[in-house]
């Protein structure tokens, strides 16, 4: 039997209980299985303008490592940690991905700096193409990452950690303000 869950609901919250729809917070899983200390990782969930990230089994599995996998109802125990980005990562991941960007606009920059690091004529071009590759997750971060506010928020539950024991719905909520 599959013990992931077939939905997970995480929800902003008050400090008193009651929703505050914060929009475009992110969130992230690690999954630890059968008692191992190494985990999977999720690609981030942002939240939408009702403070909620709504996800079905498919989308948690088909946007994590757990994709790879090819055996995932024989896993024994599941224990997840659902957590929002911290805000310094949310923040240096933003600039980090936007300074990319920048520097991969202008090509006849991008040479001359390659060839003051010592490239060759040869090398230039598979330098490029490899960032040019790069540059498209950059481009994807920085879509995820533009309008996120987790470092423009103060956090306050931190991580939720659960046992998915079966495939049952799991609720989360996250008190952030």
């Amino acid at each position: 039997m599959m013990k992931i869950p077939t939905k997970i609901e995480i929800q902003t919250i008050n400090q008193f209980g009651n929703s505050n729809p914060m929009e475009n917070i992110l969130f992230g899983f690690k999954i630890f299985v059968d008692n191992d200390d190494s985990y999977y990782t999720t690609s981030f969930f942002k939240t939408d303008k009702n403070g909620m990230i709504i996800l079905n089994q498919s989308d948690l599995i088909n946007n994590s490592e757990l994709k790879q996998e090819k055996n995932i109802e024989e896993f024994k125990s599941i224990k997840a940690n659902i957590y929002p980005l911290e805000k310094e990562l949310t923040a240096s991941i933003r600039k980090a991905s936007q300074n990319y960007i920048d520097v991969t606009k202008n090509k006849e920059i991008l040479e001359s700096q390659l060839m003051r690091e010592g490239f060759t004529k040869d090398n230039i071009e598979i330098a490029k193409n490899s960032i040019e590759k790069m540059a498209v997750q950059q481009k994807i971060n920085n879509e995820l990452f533009k309008d996120s506010k987790n470092d423009l928020v103060q956090i306050v539950t931190t991580c939720i950690e659960d046992e998915w024991l079966n495939d049952s719905i799991k609720t989360y909520k996250f008190i952030i303000i």
